[in-house]
């Protein structure tokens, strides 16, 4: 294990699991349609193709956070243009749910920038999609309020993968980064959700526990990763990508781990749609650097998916014209200086 986690340093691995790629693993339970899936997915990541409708679908359902973590823009005010007071309508997701399904879209997360465990309705969520037919149902959590009664229902209804952030391996680390959270509670949390699976007999939802590399952890990424790859099923050490430039967040300043990444080339509007509690899609993972398409109270996501905006977009990103897409640019400054 002090081998393995010594390769992040050395060779820029940033993921460790005990049951070999995600994915292969996943296919192993889910079958035919998930492969499929995931060799669709490999396609798009090569902008190979525009398919009829988004692999994926990123659920913000509200903008809502418990903590104020040091790299997450809710701790910082600068980002009062992201915000909004609305909780997405029940009606709206079962909208979005039957389109989905008419188009056969297979995987969604429901995270966003917000924590979904807020939401009382995340279970029936995640049953929904199951029920329409979504083969990779994921949720992106801090895990702070995942009871023994909440990590049931998303047991049973059809969890594909449970992803937590978890920055640190020890308390005094852990609470500097992710105010508002206890070490302990939340590391009980976690531990007592790996133990609940186990006596249900279930391998889903498999769990995912990651760290985003900072200035605040760089110390401490050996022992978090020799400390959870045992028990979860698999580990990931994230670099760190501001939500904005400023000096405060600059991925220099506050991130760790070195500029691994000398090139990147974006594959987000050949994967995903983001869709925001108040209705607004966006191309990209991130609201404040991809362009608005529209809002699901005027347009399908068909629709969306398949505008000239939509398509400009791919165009710039794929002939590296940056210019001509200033938010993009913004964010793929961060890498490509």
């Amino acid at each position: 294990m002090e081998e393995d986690a010594q390769l992040y340093n050395e060779v820029k691995v940033n993921d460790f699991t005990v049951h070999g790629d995600a994915n292969e693993y996943l296919g192993s339970i889910l079958g035919e349609r998930f492969k499929e899936y995931r060799r669709k997915w490999n396609s798009a990541v090569r902008l190979e193709k525009v398919y009829d409708f988004p692999l994926f679908l990123v659920f913000e359902p509200m903008w809502k956070c418990n903590l104020r973590c040091i790299m997450c823009c809710h701790s910082n005010s600068q980002n009062s243009s992201m915000e909004y007071d609305s909780k997405m309508p029940w009606d709206m997701y079962e909208r979005i749910m039957r389109e989905a399904e008419e188009r056969h879209c297979p995987s969604l997360t429901i995270g966003g920038h917000c924590e979904p465990l807020l939401d009382t309705r995340l279970s029936e969520m995640v049953a929904l999609a199951e029920k329409s037919g979504f083969v990779d149902i994921m949720i992106n959590t801090n895990a702070t309020l995942l009871s023994e009664k909440v990590s049931r229902k998303l047991i049973e209804n059809g969890l594909t993968r449970l992803r937590i952030g978890f920055d640190g391996a020890t308390s005094e680390t852990y609470e500097k980064i992710r105010v508002g959270a206890k070490f302990d509670e939340v590391k009980r949390n976690i531990l007592d959700f790996i133990k609940l699976r186990k006596e249900l007999n279930s391998k889903l939802p498999i769990v995912r526990i990651s760290c985003v590399h900072l200035s605040t952890n760089d110390q401490e990424i050996n022992d978090f990763i020799n400390y959870w790859t045992p028990i979860v099923d698999y580990v990931s050490i994230q670099r760190y990508r501001p939500h904005e430039i400023s000096e405060e967040r600059d991925c220099y300043k506050l991130g760790a781990g070195g500029n691994v990444v000398k090139t990147l080339q974006c594959s987000e509007p050949w994967e995903r749609l983001y869709i925001r509690g108040n209705g607004d899609v966006h191309i990209c993972c991130q609201p404040v650097y991809g362009p608005k398409l529209g809002n699901v109270n005027e347009y399908s996501l068909y629709e969306m998916w398949h505008s000239e905006a939509a398509n400009n977009l791919r165009s710039a990103i794929k002939g590296r014209d940056w210019d001509s897409v200033p938010a993009c640019k913004e964010c793929m400054v961060q890498y490509i200086r």
